[in-house]
């Protein structure tokens, strides 16, 4: 083969245009021809295995038949080699839960569980790098023993302290007693396998009347552990391996600062290979290549930029090979979604497996534990479970979910069970109608009218008996929807599902404790993490979708990395350990530091050989990416290799999103935009001759677009259950509580005095009571607690307050009440160009209170439970007053808070005096009466404007003038329908969703 990168002067070889694969099938048919089928040949991965035999094949002449050899991953062959079977990790668990509550009976299940799983990884690793477990477990004792030694004395003796202590110097224990239990089963947990693999491998070596092994290769390998080293070190003492690596000068010298060589420079130093070990060919330096490093706005944009640059890269060039790499499993599948049609790419294989976290069916899961474990249990202090009421919010989300959606839609093809019909929509329905905050399971159920569904999604859970029996219901109720169709992912999720909960329930079935609803979920997640979902597909595919370490020893034309940010590429510097970082340093146990050193290794040597390479990172700034800062990987390509390179191209780009036009930012006059066709007219003619009340017409003032919305085309807004009294039934509650009071005076025709104010006083706080209780009726929220007893007592405070200042108003007390909460009408006639008839405008109100004065005029007082100010009720101003002409103006085209009220107080009094049963004498008044501002009495706007800027001196026909004014421009079809220029009008209105404001 080829000399070593670490002599003074490599003689490097020309550059090949096989892959790695390829050349070590042609190396293997040249030197082993006759002895091809007596070798054991290791590469990294299960995927090398199958691209290895391919290039064998197609390096073989034609028409000549050869035995292969044997072909194997390098776990695969390990495991094989020690004669266990690998134990499933839930039972690894278990038995370890078993083995420490042999030492520590009070060990709680729910902290066991938070450590156990890194406790497994790191016995994995002390085994896989053949620690002497001994003095690794010695070596803690010692230093915890010191850490407890420098604490206060006093401290130290607390059983939470002595627990912690103690376990350390249990861990020894544990770990014999875990191996003596797997090894009479013969179960493993992977580095015990390893270990196991090694120590066979010596035992036979030392037996001379054992034939030796079969002569083994290995093929691309990266980072070992000592067992793989020592494995490895063993056939070659005893001359039976050879090693084929795959790397480049450019990392490999001695004197290259870059640590993707790391580990292949110290194998080279241990174990004096041959020149020929190394495949050294100057790729890296020596070949062009084209690069581009795309920045990206956000990381979801990455997923629609890998199928675009896939359908560039098949468009270019249909035979090469392509592998789009996900060093972040969780854009797989955005990636998925993205790809391009088959017609681009036919056919792709997906080698690496989806996360169960990342399907939808766990955010299902995870929709269930979050209705059980937030709700809460009255009178049972100390169950920590959220059961049996449930919080509306948790329940409709759950409801919500696709899953549950699909049922629902299947359910409703069932002629036969009607009654199930629209089941999870008549439900959510239902908790809105009846603001149903906090649900009761027995509730629920009842509204589920008793099917399995409802009754497996919120039977009360006690224990993990109940979950599984709910998970089991749950799986045989949506498998019916997707049984029948074979080709549905979701099909998929559940029989992983299923058999997850299988695994479970075959587990804890032998377990005297039932686990509790929080234990039983943390452990179930932790399962959840590491079960993935296996895509089929042409495992020899031009395209392949993968993750970084699934390429080891593969090599492609076109190579599209995603996640290339500091913190994906290379992964976090995150201690994956229950071990301090001084125990792995001491001992020589992988560090994130070697995991960093893998990484580089494996994206280099990816790079090796590509002719085009797209590099996509997110850019600073963006969401959902904790830091926006480029991958070190990207730096050296930029100021180390681009400068060693004189044939590499290298691109550095910002990949945009192209706006459409017509919705370009700040334009807000040519969207949605109604012409005032004949239809539309006749439907505006329509809302006028109906009635028009002072609110609609304010809201055709600010946006005409919301006029349409809301009073001809008649959105309903969604409606939502309140958890406490809005700013709506807060003002409902006040005013309602002020008529009742004063009833009893309307009725009567008794007027109020001062000496009745004491008593009405005395009734305030029972009155609220009722109105908040009336409120709240339909609700399963009491309005003693949280913010609606705050609100309470605020309306009380109101009320008592505005009482009390009556006999401090001047001219208000005696009050005589005319009426209260009554309808008012007017109707004004005009004509309209050319039409014979006129149009009946009718303009519709309701009065809070109608007062009558002793000079037999009226006074309409509406309530306000929100501030008014007196200032913003004159229109004409006072630095600077407007003539009333202009004033006049103002009143019928503007649009703001206080143009808004004044309109109301001259509508209210237009209405009283022309109100068509029971008109008020000419000068009444319109008054506000607003309930945060009581000091300053009635507030009422000068309405004398009105006569002078239109030269009619009577008020009720310059009104009506006025009124004919406003109901022309509604009518003008000059004058189209469209969103308001105003945008603080937009930031709580309910359609600005649609309208895209």
């Amino acid at each position: 083969m080829l000399p070593s990168p670490l002599l003074a002067a490599p003689v490097v070889a020309p550059v090949s245009s096989r892959t790695f694969l390829a050349e070590v099938a042609h190396e293997l048919l040249a030197t082993h021809d006759d002895a091809l089928a007596d070798l054991v040949v290791i590469v990294p991965t299960r995927r090398a295995v199958v691209y290895l035999q391919n290039e064998l094949a197609l390096a073989t002449p034609d028409g000549q038949a050869l035995w292969s050899p044997r072909i194997a991953a390098m776990e695969d062959y390990l495991v094989e080699r020690a004669g266990v079977q690998v134990e499933e990790p839930i039972a690894l668990q278990l038995l370890l839960f078993d083995i420490f509550k042999g030492i520590d009976s009070d060990l709680n299940f729910d902290r066991f569980v938070g450590w156990s799983g890194l406790l497994l990884q790191d016995f994995s690793t002390l085994d896989q790098n053949l620690a002497d477990v001994k003095e690794v477990f010695d070596y803690l004792s010692e230093a915890k023993a010191l850490e407890r030694w420098s604490l206060d004395p006093e401290k130290s003796k607390t059983d939470g302290l002595a627990r912690y202590f103690g376990f350390w110097g249990q861990l020894a224990k544990v770990y014999t007693e875990l191996k003596r239990r797997l090894k009479a089963d013969h179960l493993a947990y992977p580095g015990l396998a390893y270990r196991e693999a090694t120590k066979r491998l010596q035992t036979e070596l030392r037996d001379p009347n054992r034939p030796l092994p079969a002569p083994h290769v290995f093929v691309g390998l990266g980072g070992l552990s000592k067992a793989e080293e020592k494995f490895i070190n063993l056939l070659r003492k005893a001359g039976r391996a050879e090693l084929y690596f795959d790397a480049d000068p450019f990392y490999l010298e001695l004197d290259s600062p870059n640590r993707a060589g790391q580990h292949l420079r110290r194998y080279w130093k241990k174990w004096d290979l041959p020149h020929d070990t190394f495949t050294l060919q100057e790729h890296l330096r020596g070949r062009p290549h084209h690069i581009r490093l795309l920045g990206v706005a956000n990381a979801s944009m990455q997923g629609k930029l890998a199928g675009q640059l896939l359908a560039e890269a098949r468009q270019r060039n249909p035979d090469a090979t392509v592998a789009v790499v996900l060093p972040d499993e969780t854009l797989l599948l955005p990636v998925l979604h993205g790809l391009p049609p088959a017609e681009v790419v036919p056919d792709f294989n997906v080698t690496m497996g989806l996360s169960f976290q990342s399907t939808a069916l766990f955010n299902l899961v995870d929709l269930l534990f979050e209705v059980h474990l937030t709700g809460i249990r009255e009178g049972e202090p100390g169950r920590d479970y959220g059961v049996p009421k449930y919080h509306h919010l948790a329940v409709t989300k759950l409801l919500a979910h696709p899953f549950l959606r699909r049922y629902e839609q299947w359910q409703d093809a069932q002629a036969d069970e009607p009654q199930y019909h629209h089941l999870l929509e008549n439900i959510c329905q239902q908790i809105v109608k009846k603001h149903l905050v906090l649900l009761p399971a027995t509730e629920l159920l009842k509204l589920g009218h008793g099917h399995p569904l409802i009754e497996a999604l919120f039977q009360t859970w006690d224990n993990c008996d109940n979950i599984i029996s709910a998970c089991y219901t749950l799986i045989k109720l949506l498998k019916q929807v997707y049984e029948h169709e074979h080709s549905a992912i979701e099909a998929e999720y559940l029989y992983l599902f299923y058999t997850l909960v299988r695994q479970l329930d075959s587990a804890f079935d032998c377990q005297q404790q039932r686990l509790s609803v929080r234990s039983f979920r943390r452990f179930l997640y932790e399962q959840m993490r590491n079960t993935r979902l296996p895509f089929a597909g042409e495992p020899l595919a031009q395209v392949q979708i993968m993750g970084l370490l699934e390429t080891r020893a593969l090599d492609f034309d076109h190579v599209i990395i995603l996640s290339c940010n500091e913190n994906a590429l290379p992964a976090p510097k995150r201690q994956n350990s229950l071990f301090p970082y001084d125990v792995l340093a001491e001992f020589k146990l992988p560090t994130y530091a070697d995991t960093e050193a893998t990484a580089a290794y494996n994206f280099w040597r990816l790079l090796q050989r590509a002719e085009r390479v797209d590099l996509v990172h997110v850019l600073p700034g963006a969401e959902g990416v904790r830091t926006g800062e480029r991958s070190r990987f990207l730096r050296q390509l930029e100021f180390d290799l681009a400068a060693q390179n004189p044939l590499l191209t290298l691109e550095d780009r910002t990949v945009a999103v192209v706006a459409d036009a017509t919705a370009a930012a700040g334009d807000l006059s040519t969207d949605l935009v109604l012409e005032k066709d004949e239809l539309m007219l006749t439907a505006l003619r329509g809302v006028l001759e109906r009635g028009l009340s002072p609110s609609a017409l304010n809201e055709y003032l600010a946006c005409t677009l919301k006029f349409y919305f809301s009073r001809l085309a008649r959105f309903q807004e969604n409606e939502e259950v309140e958890e406490a009294l809005g700013a709506d039934g807060f003002g409902t509650v006040v005013h309602d509580a002020l008529e009742h009071l004063l009833k009893p005076f309307e009725l009567d025709q008794r007027e109020l005095t001062a000496a009745d104010i004491p008593e009405l006083l005395k009734k305030v706080p029972a009155e609220v009571t009722r109105q908040l209780r009336q409120e709240e009726a339909d609700r399963q929220a009491r309005p003693d607690d949280g913010l609606n007893h705050v609100l309470g007592q605020v309306a009380v405070r109101l009320i008592r307050k505005y009482l009390e200042s009556l006999p401090g108003q001047p001219g208000v007390l005696p009050l005589h009440i005319v009426a209260q909460e009554t309808d008012l009408v007017a109707t004004v006639f005009v004509d309209l160009p050319g039409r014979a008839t006129k149009l009946p405008v009718r303009l519709r109100g309701r009065a809070d209170r109608i007062d009558g004065l002793p000079d037999g005029r009226r006074r309409v007082v509406d309530y306000k439970t929100g501030l008014v100010e007196q200032r913003e009720l004159n229109l004409r101003g006072k630095v600077k007053p407007l003539t009333a002409a202009e004033t006049v103006e103002r009143l019928l085209t503007e649009s703001s808070s206080g143009a808004d009220k004044v309109r109301q107080l001259w509508l209210y009094r237009f209405m009283l005096e022309s109100d068509e049963l029971h008109p008020a004498p000419a000068g009444s008044e319109a008054a506000i009466m607003s309930l945060r501002k009581i000091d300053e009495g009635l507030l009422m706007a000068p309405l004398d404007f009105i006569t002078e800027g239109t030269g009619e001196p009577d008020f009720r026909r310059a009104s009506a003038e006025l009124v004919a004014r406003l109901a022309l421009r509604v009518l003008d079809p000059a004058e189209p329908i469209r969103k308001t220029d105003d945008l603080a009008k937009c930031e709580y209105c309910p359609y600005k969703g649609i309208c895209a404001r």
